[in-house]
């Protein structure tokens, strides 16, 4: 019994450790980007996209696309604001694939549209690279599509990169243990490239 009460306790402290270490680890990374919006960009919350949108008069796939492209323009890649919620990081214009997939999720919701964030573990870019990448699947008139604001083809309409591995929904549970992990993973790798890419 106390080998096993010993066992436990081991356990606890290493998540203790994994949860007070990773914010540790990554606020170096956090504090180099500057404070507040994006230099360049208005001072614009989803709400107000959302509002902007609606008062376009676009409809069904058009207005989908007219929020993609909102989001692709305004958020820039950045792996140093990952303590964002996305809300916070489309307000300030920087985010990393997760981010900007449930800013779009989120921003198509509120347009009224069926919107989930999906990601699949084993991505092939345009580049040849292979990785894990988070995207949104939305549905206008029971017709759903994938649709990204890093690596898609509005012409065509479709991503420009192919799912490898199995394209997954993300559950609450994945959802922070995710956002935990990539905060860890993004400051990392900015700290060996010094780059947001």
């Amino acid at each position: 019994m106390n080998s096993l009460i010993k066992k436990i306790k081991i356990v606890m402290l290493a998540i203790l450790a994994i949860m007070v270490g990773v914010p540790f680890y990554a606020m170096p990374a956090t504090m180099t980007l500057p404070q507040g919006p994006r230099p360049g960009i208005e001072k614009l919350t989803l709400a107000q996209a959302a509002d902007q949108l609606r008062a376009s008069k676009r409809t069904g796939w058009q207005l989908v696309e007219a929020a993609r492209a909102l989001v692709a323009r305004r958020m820039d890649y950045s792996r140093r604001n990952s303590f964002d919620t996305a809300a916070r990081s489309f307000e300030r214009g920087y985010g990393y694939c997760t981010q900007q997939a449930f800013a779009l999720a989120e921003l198509l919701g509120r347009l009224g549209f069926e919107a989930q964030v999906v990601h699949a573990f084993q991505n092939k870019f345009p580049d040849g690279s292979l990785g894990a990448h988070a995207w949104v699947s939305v549905t206008v008139d029971r017709e759903t599509r994938y649709i990204d604001s890093l690596f898609y083809e509005p012409q065509a309409g479709e991503i420009s990169f192919t799912p490898v591995s199995d394209v997954l929904g993300i559950s609450p549970v994945f959802k922070l243990f995710a956002w935990w992990g990539a905060t860890a993973v993004n400051a990392h790798r900015y700290y060996l490239t010094g780059r947001d890419e």
